[in-house]
């Protein structure tokens, strides 16, 4: 049974507007990001939050309880999280793997994953009047970080993005 939840399509329209790839846009990047950020379909954008979640008791549990998701049990679901979706975000600088402890491996049942903190302002700037100037700070702080000068003193990345918030 296919669901439907507004912040569902919400969600892939952040990741679209972070220009990331088809399968980062998908249903399945969208609810990740979603359980990444606690939001549920009555949560406002404005709540988002960074905390850690694991695989299997905080990821794939939010979708499963939270957006009655029931294919976040199988198999097939996990290993297209881990490889299609957490890696990659992981990869582009959105998502952090076991920020607490780089070192612990990937096999290991304390896997956790967490938002940026520099993405979390701007998802708590979604759907308000300030949504496309955060937007824009994001991405020109993603492009700096991609490419910093060598010896630039580097600003506080997340300034700008305060400013729009309030954070």
């Amino acid at each position: 049974m296919e669901i439907y939840y507004l912040r569902v399509t919400e969600a892939q329209h952040i990741l679209s507007a972070l220009n990331l790839t088809t399968t980062l846009c998908s249903k399945l990047a969208a609810l990740t990001l979603l359980a990444l950020a606690g939001v549920g379909p009555d949560t406002p954008w404005v709540e988002a939050s960074d905390g850690r979640k694991g695989m299997a008791r905080g990821i794939r549990d939010f979708m499963r309880t939270v957006y009655n998701w029931r294919e976040a049990s199988t198999e097939h679901a996990f290993v297209r999280m881990r490889g299609q979706v957490l890696q990659p975000l992981v990869a582009v600088g959105l998502v952090l793997r076991n920020p607490d402890n780089p070192t612990l491996p990937c096999t290991s049942p304390r896997l956790h994953f967490a938002l940026t903190p520099a993405l979390v302002p701007l998802l708590r700037a979604y759907g308000t009047p300030h949504w496309e100037k955060a937007l824009a700070a994001f991405q020109q702080m993603r492009g700096a970080r991609r490419e910093p000068h060598p010896g630039a003193a580097q600003p506080d990345p997340l300034s700008s993005l305060r400013t729009f918030t309030g954070v």
